[in-house]
């Protein structure tokens, strides 16, 4: 009795044992990578790239570079708000251009106003770098103070 138990126990070892190693077979054949080498394949050909040149007009004042440049940061706090990073980046472009126009003329005015206009620059880039919507806000809030202490001189 004892033998028949040994012998159906050995069976089934045996038929688990193929029995996995069919499955574990199977399962790794079916992951197989194969490559056709006769299908076609394509190229990218006449790929269009957009670039945009961004520019400042020297020959607006002061005020109207400073009223554009509130405009843009007003348009770079709601794409910050929106998550647009594209336009944020755009915008943050547009900021730092204007801002090298104007930079020079705040300088010979006053060294504090001109660091306190690097500041909000500063605001502004690190509002997309660092994905801080908060810092544009900051950049917008601080501006219109920066222009209205340039009535001063």
């Amino acid at each position: 009795m004892q033998s028949n138990l040994y012998r159906n126990q050995v069976r089934i070892v045996t038929l688990v044992s193929i029995a996995a190693f069919v499955s574990a077979t199977s399962l790794l054949s079916g992951c197989a990578t194969t490559i056709n080498e006769s299908a076609p394949t394509t190229l990218a050909d006449n790929v269009v790239t957009e670039t945009t040149t961004l520019t400042v007009d020297q020959q607006l004042s002061t005020e109207e570079l400073l009223t554009q440049m509130l405009t843009t940061v007003n348009a770079l706090s709601e794409a910050m708000q929106k998550s647009d990073r594209q336009t944020a980046i755009k915008k943050v472009d547009q900021i730092l251009l204007i801002s090298n126009a104007v930079r020079p003329k705040i300088l010979t005015l006053s060294d504090q106003l001109a660091a306190d206009f690097d500041r909000v620059i500063a605001l502004a880039k690190s509002s997309v770098e660092r994905n801080r919507p908060a810092d544009a806000d900051k950049a917008l809030r601080f501006l219109p103070l920066i222009i209205d202490s340039l009535d001063n001189f």
